[in-house]
């Protein structure tokens, strides 16, 4: 059993650089058109893996103590990364070990910690916007298709992902799904959905499939629990003296007495009613959703809290929508009467608060308020030969599909690894003799930093790195790599998501900066584990 130790310089250096460098050398082959692979060892079978987050998450020990700090400490900062934007682990890392590793030079000949430190982070602004200078919007469903392909590197995942995106735009929603074939399938369905499905399998009898439909429905929306029959009888009586014959019923639950209401035949025949429930368990997306419902129908959500009863219903509280369905799981529709311009408002305050939250499930959250508010939905299933091999192009397809996103959001980069190698030069060009110590050096490992991608790329790919970088240096502004067929080429059109480079870049510099101010090394007898960063 490990004793319990407390170690000191230099000693705790050498310990973060040995686990570093020992996670980076099982992630860095993956970067590129011309990956190698990683197996893991998960339980009593292996994985072939390709992506450097998933490494990384796999990764719970390296069974030294020592070492399993540093492995640790990039391990959570590439997990993140992995969530936060699907692609750009494997970027993170050589960027991350770039920096420890000339980092721990510079402060062996006698740089401080703290003010290398804070020489990084002033940089890293300044750094970053350089970086996004040559970002530019995607011109066309090809480029989407071309950029897919670059982090997904499989044609036919690419072709798919990228009309989708082209057709649904950056806030659509994609529901990707196992598949049962071997290839991969989609379909759009026009509207919006929802999780929750029909609270009774007799609604749904009728048709060819397990879901039924509406045509030219009413709507409406309320937080009540329904328990006894008569609850419904003022709001049926509503319904059929307002000639509404298609309803729509959301509500938070129903008994079984208050079904059978809505399913006796004799008002079947003249109001078809499905009551759905919102499968939610936060009170607060619960509230939201029912919300956008009846915003997107031009209803009112009744709500409790509110003083609002069935008894009381009135006929303006009623949403509207020209196709309704629901199956035992889902609920949606399609072609909502709300206002238009406060749909739109919403929308742009949903946006904006995409943009600025730093907040992974935030973030998902209000994702999938935009793809409601964008009213068009497309399932895509993945297949293949394996239930592995399956899971992971699912996992493929997520990533892929992230990355798609921000690209959408934020442009694109020249591809390969060159918009970051393109920064070296003028950071190098700043450094100016009247500057201290520590902010040459600063400029000197970040610019060593941004080379390292591209270095690793070409290394996969089987090239000279120094040969090859050579002759891009001597090419135009407007050459690029083309690893899969060879060399340096004008107008390649290999892209990278500009946002996936500059996140890669900022947790790197900030992260990296701080493990290089650790002195000291606390190790316990028995160490908490976890599977999750």
């Amino acid at each position: 059993m490990p004793k319990p130790q407390v170690i000191h310089q230099p000693r705790t250096q050498a310990a973060l650089r040995e686990g570093i460098s020992t996670l980076v050398q099982a992630i860095a082959p993956t970067l590129g058109p011309l990956p190698r692979r990683s197996v893991a060892q998960n339980l009593s079978k292996l994985e072939l893996l390709d992506d450097g987050g998933l490494i990384a998450r796999r990764i719970i020990s390296l069974g030294d103590q020592e070492r399993d700090v540093g492995a640790m400490l990039l391990r959570q900062v590439l997990w993140k990364v992995h969530q936060h934007i699907g692609d750009g682990a494997a970027t993170t890392a050589l960027l991350y070990d770039s920096i420890m590793r000339e980092g721990a030079r510079y402060l062996a000949a006698g740089a401080d910690s703290m003010r290398l430190r804070a020489r990084l982070l002033a940089l890293l602004p300044s750094l970053r916007q350089r970086l996004l200078t040559a970002a530019r919007p995607l011109r066309d469903d090809a480029e989407l298709k071309a950029l897919a392909f670059a982090v997904c590197y499989d044609e036919e995942m690419a072709d798919a992902l990228g009309e989708i995106i082209g057709a649904l735009g950056q806030f659509g929603t994609v529901d990707i799904r196992a598949g049962h074939g071997r290839g991969l399938t989609y379909n759009y369905v026009e509207g919006s959905y929802w999780r929750g499905g029909a609270q009774s399998k007799e609604m749904l009898r009728g048709g060819k499939r397990p879901v039924a439909e509406l045509k030219d429905a009413a709507l409406l929306v309320t937080d009540m629990k329904i328990e006894e029959p008569r609850e419904l009888v003022p709001l049926m009586q509503l319904a059929l003296r307002s000639g509404i014959k298609q309803l729509l019923l959301i509500v938070d639950s129903i008994s079984d007495k208050g079904l059978s209401v809505v399913l006796d035949p004799r008002l079947r025949e003249k109001v078809r009613t499905i009551v759905v429930a919102i499968d939610s368990p936060n009170p607060t997306e619960l509230s939201v959703a029912q919300a956008d419902i009846a915003l997107l129908t031009g209803g009112r959500a009744l709500l409790q809290l509110a003083g609002d009863s069935l008894a009381a219903v009135r006929e303006s509280d009623f949403g509207r929508a020209r196709w309704v369905w629901a199956d035992d799981k889902n609920f949606g529709f399609a072609g909502g009467k709300g206002d238009a311009r406060q749909i739109r408002q919403l929308a742009r305050g949903l946006r904006e608060a995409f943009a600025a939250s730093k907040d992974d499930a935030e973030r998902e959250r209000l994702l999938v308020r935009l793809g409601a508010l964008n009213g068009g939905l497309a399932t895509v299933h993945v297949g293949g030969i394996a239930q592995d091999e399956i899971r992971q192009r699912k996992d493929l397809a997520e990533r892929t599909l992230s990355a798609l996103r921000g690209a959408a959001s934020g442009g694109v980069l020249p591809g390969a690894g060159i918009a970051l190698w393109r920064c070296r030069d003028w950071l190098l060009a700043g450094a100016s003799a009247d500057e201290d110590f520590e902010s040459q050096a600063a400029r000197q490992l970040l610019a060593q930093a941004v080379e390292a991608p591209i270095r690793q790329l070409l290394h996969n790919a089987g090239e000279e790195p120094s040969e090859v970088l050579a002759d891009l240096a001597r090419s135009g502004a407007d050459t690029g790599l083309d690893l899969l067929n060879g060399g340096v080429k004008a107008g390649t059109g290999i892209i990278d998501v500009a946002q996936v480079q500059a996140e890669a870049l900022q947790r790197a510099v900030s992260s990296a900066a701080l493990a290089l101010t650790i002195d000291v090394l606390v190790l316990h007898r028995q160490p908490e584990t976890s599977t999750e960063p």
